[in-house]
């Protein structure tokens, strides 16, 4: 009798499993896609003067000049893979308070972070609006930013998430259609 009932539970279960195995076989290759292409074109991207992660965090809580520039000065700014993803978590209010300089810096270490599932938070709503913070990127940049959305756009979402993921792409789709002001 304990043969048969797993057995069931066995039957019961396979076209979930069937289902999982076909969406995990295709999630991989677009999540592998898209963190080559973000590799590629973030490739040799450093800080330059722009604002560094803690730094934002110290703008974000009006600190000092004192205590921006100490924060300043522990960030990491000649490459955006070694910081630390407990820093990218840490600081997830931070893409806010980048300039363009600093987002170019730290978004390929947020998106590479959230297509390993490993970005405890929202990242997509960073991606929406503000096209000014976006102005130093490449086409071949901004193709790894519609990759990324594309990408994580085919995961299981909650519904509020899925919502902002499906807009930022539409806006970034959008972008790409339309020229770029000088």
């Amino acid at each position: 009798m304990e043969t048969g009932r797993q057995c069931m539970v066995t039957g019961v279960g396979e076209p979930i499993i069937e289902q999982a195995d076909y969406v995990m076989r295709q999630e991989p290759d677009n999540i592998a896609n898209a963190k080559a292409a973000v590799r590629e074109a973030f490739a040799g991207v450093t800080l330059g003067g722009g604002v560094g992660l803690s730094e934002a965090q110290a703008l974000d809580d009006y600190a000092s000049n004192e205590v921006r520039a100490a924060c300043r000065a522990g960030d990491e700014k000649n490459d955006w893979a070694a910081i630390p993803l407990k820093d990218l978590n840490r600081h997830s209010g931070s893409p806010a308070f980048l300039d363009a300089e600093g987002m170019r810096f730290h978004l390929p270490a947020y998106m590479i972070a959230d297509l390993d599932g490993d970005y405890r938070h929202e990242f997509a709503t960073y991606l929406r609006g503000c096209h000014e913070t976006f102005s130093l990127l490449t086409p071949l940049q901004r193709n790894a930013v519609e990759m990324y959305l594309r990408a994580i756009s085919e995961k299981e979402n909650l519904p509020s998430c899925q919502d902002d993921i499906e807009r930022a792409l539409e806006e970034w789709v959008d972008s790409a259609r339309s020229p770029v002001s000088d």
